[in-house]
């Protein structure tokens, strides 16, 4: 259960780095008093340095609640750290800080996921959290911040990147998606979808198509599984049967189902479900194919089944989805 979230504050960074997560994890938080949930009792704090006032961008004041120093014991430890974005170059906030940088680098070891948006990743690439890990940053800082941090594995093609604990996010656009998807995590995704349609009503792209993973999720080194699921992938129509899937790999039916499960995170017919969804998703956006012959391309004779399968993936209906769609062109 979430606990404690902190809130990092320096001198010139952007407000709304940190502002749109903690009004989702509000909206969380409302849900869950709704529901009668006990994990509805996190709290949230604004850490500096020394608890003086921070000037953000725009001559905002924010009043600290602690400084680094009063959050020493494993007792007092966030579960949650928001890094925020920072206005221009970070040198001179990183020289400024040198105590937070070192307390963020002590609560990553103890256990805390951290969560940094934009030139706000300087801080972790600073405290050496990012040596041989992926990171990214903002666009008009990745030349910089590669020469800065060599050792930091930069995906300067993605958006977000995530690295067991670690999140990164490019902007503060970017930064709500990747706060979807903490929530989903450290919560439970049904929620976080319900936050993300209040937040977001518009049409998104799936998360997984914009994210680098270190773990290696979608490239695993279990070449057999990995066969299986590229025929999964490019025959979506085909009916599920456990024992075909097995012979492909060579294996038994049971340690078939052992092996997927601990390299996909899913038995094989949710994996199914999972990538039906995923490019029914596509059709909605970027065709005209009724919701019927959607179902029909993705492999569900039925369409009402289908309808209620890809609401619980993707948190709304085929046909919200693709009222969605209609509702972002203006024509005159």
């Amino acid at each position: 259960m979430i606990e404690k979230i902190a809130v990092l504050a320096v001198n010139q960074m952007l407000m709304s780095s940190v502002a749109i997560p903690l009004e989702m994890l509000e909206a969380c938080r409302a849900r869950l008093r709704l529901a009668r949930d006990p994990a509805m009792n996190f709290t949230v704090e604004v850490i500096s340095q020394d608890k003086q006032p921070v000037n953000a961008l725009g001559g905002i004041l924010m009043s600290p609640n602690a400084a680094v120093s009063d959050l020493a014991g494993d007792e007092l430890r966030p579960d949650l750290i928001l890094v925020p974005a920072l206005w221009r170059a970070p040198r001179a906030v990183i020289a400024r800080n040198p105590d937070l940088i070192a307390w963020l680098a002590r609560q990553y070891q103890a256990g805390s996921h951290i969560f940094a948006v934009g030139t706000g990743v300087c801080l972790l690439a600073e405290a050496g959290l990012l040596d041989g890990k992926p990171a990214v940053t903002h666009w008009h800082y990745l030349e910089t911040f590669a020469q800065d941090y060599p050792r930091v594995n930069l995906q300067a093609n993605y958006l977000l990147t995530q690295s067991d604990r670690m999140y990164c996010a490019a902007s503060v656009n970017s930064g709500a998606d990747m706060m979807i998807h903490i929530l989903g995590l450290l919560f439970n995704r049904d929620l976080a979808l319900q936050v993300e349609q209040q937040f977001s009503p518009e049409v998104r792209n799936p998360f997984e198509k914009k994210v680098f993973y270190a773990d290696g999720r979608h490239q695993h080194g279990d070449e057999e599984i990995a066969l299986v699921q590229t025929w999964m992938q490019h025959n979506l129509k085909e009916p599920l049967v456990l024992s075909k899937l097995a012979k492909m790999a060579g294996v038994g039916e049971r340690q078939f189902d052992r092996r997927f499960k601990q390299v996909t995170g899913l038995a094989p017919g949710k994996y199914l479900q999972k990538i039906r969804c995923e490019q029914a998703h596509e059709l909605l956006q970027n065709t005209n194919l009724s919701i019927a012959d959607i179902a029909a391309a993705v492999g569900y004779l039925d369409s009402g089944y289908f309808i209620r399968i890809f609401r619980k993936h993707s948190g709304q209906t085929p046909g919200q989805l693709r009222q969605k769609v209609k509702s972002k062109l203006f024509t005159s």
